[in-house]
Order: structure tokens, then sequence, then C-alpha cells
């Protein structure tokens, strides 16, 4: 294969995709507030972990929520018995105008405001 065929289809391949957009479904999404934002992603870069919204949308719909040990008193965000977060570290809740910002081992989430809080027994480590 010579160069120019070589250029001519490495063009043709960044060719960008688009795709249409369903304004139902992203109307049905709700976003952290901007602050929230602009906060996480400072304590992302000072703290040098990622930044997950994967709990956001659970903690409105309430399928998610904030777990306490009633013993250790550790606290971690939880989905289900098989799927939570690693313990938030202690002081590691911001309240941010309607989210939290949680801090855990690993990772900073933004949760909602209304998230629900439950007594817990945490996995053994």
């Amino acid at each position: 294969m010579d160069s120019s065929s070589c250029a001519e289809q490495m063009s043709t391949a960044l060719v960008p995709v688009t795709t249409p957009v369903n304004a139902t479904a992203i109307s049905e999404i709700q976003f952290p507030h901007e602050k929230t934002l602009k906060h996480a992603a400072r304590l992302a870069i000072e703290q040098d972990k990622p930044i997950l919204l994967d709990y956001y949308n659970d903690t409105i719909n309430g399928k998610a929520f904030m777990g306490e040990d009633s013993e250790t008193k550790e606290k971690m965000l939880v989905r289900s018995a098989e799927e939570y977060t690693s313990t938030i570290q202690p002081r590691g809740i911001f309240k941010v105008e309607t989210d939290f910002i949680v801090i855990t081992e690993n990772s900073i989430y933004i949760i909602h405001g209304s998230t629900k809080k439950k007594t817990i027994t945490a996995p053994s480590q």
C-alpha cells in the first residue's frame, strides 16, 4: 500500500460519526449543580481521584443510599448487598447546593442531597 492510499484511509477513519440525540431521554436525566461539579473538580485535582457520578441518579430515585454500620460507624454508598463503595473517609462528606460530594478511599462521588441514610452491617474486610 502506498502512502497516499494509507493517508486517504486514515482521513476517512477520522470522520466524526454523529448519532441522533433523544431529547426526551436527556430531559429525564438530572444533573448535579454547577457549583458541586466545580468543587468536586478541585478536590479531584488536589487528591488525584476520579469523580464518579454513577450513584447520582440512583440516589434521586431511591435505588442507592448512604449506609452506616451500627457498630463501627463506617459509612459507604450502597446499591445492594453486593454493590457498594469503599468506606467514606472521616470528614469526607460535603454539602454543596442540592448535592453531596462524598470522598471514599479511592474516588469522589457526587450524590443528590435527598439521599436516604440507613443502618447497615458493613461487609467484613
